[in-house]
Formats: structure tokens, sequence, C-alpha cells
């Protein structure tokens, strides 16, 4: 199994409520990509370090090529531009095998 994690920080331009946006057009778009295993994804719930991520998505898949299908998706590729590119500030992601 592999698991892909994001956690993103968002810029001064992020609209209000953006999460419960974002995180809808995300679960609707995991549903639809055949190698999403399983999917989560959400703010962050602010209990720890003011420094955390603001959002965080963890995709499971059987394999990196699961992986590499979800990422190469169109429909993936068109929420990446659409609602990510203009409010991000910053982005990390790995990958981990278990």
């Amino acid at each position: 199994m592999l698991q892909h994690v994001v956690a993103i920080t968002w810029n001064d331009q992020v609209p209000d409520n953006y999460a419960e946006v974002i995180t809808a057009v995300l679960k609707d778009m995991a549903s639809k990509i055949p190698s999403v295993r399983d999917y989560h994804c959400g703010p962050d719930l602010g209990v720890s370090a003011p420094t955390n991520a603001n959002y965080l998505i963890a995709a499971t898949f059987d394999d990196v090529a699961g992986w590499r299908a979800y990422d190469e998706d169109p429909f993936h590729n068109e929420i990446r531009a659409k609602y990510f590119k203009p409010y991000i500030a910053s982005r990390a992601a790995s990958q981990i095998s278990y």
C-alpha cells in the first residue's frame, strides 16, 4: 500500500470557509478516480502548534502505479489549477509504503 500525504498552507487570498468548498470538491474527485482506495482531507484542527499547515490530504493507493494514475489524472490536475494554485503559500507532500 502507498500513503500519499499533502500539507498545504494557504496564502492571504484564500476565501473564508474555503476548507468546506475544497473538501467537497476533493471528496467528489476521489470518488471518481479508480485507483484511490481511501481518501481523507480537511482543515487543521488547531489543537497544536500555530505553525501547522492549514489543510491536509491523505490518500491511499495499492501501489506507485495507482498513485501515478491519480497524480496524472486530468480531473485531478484541473482541480489543482482551479482550486489550489491561486491560494497556496506552501505545499509539502510525501509518500510512504506500508
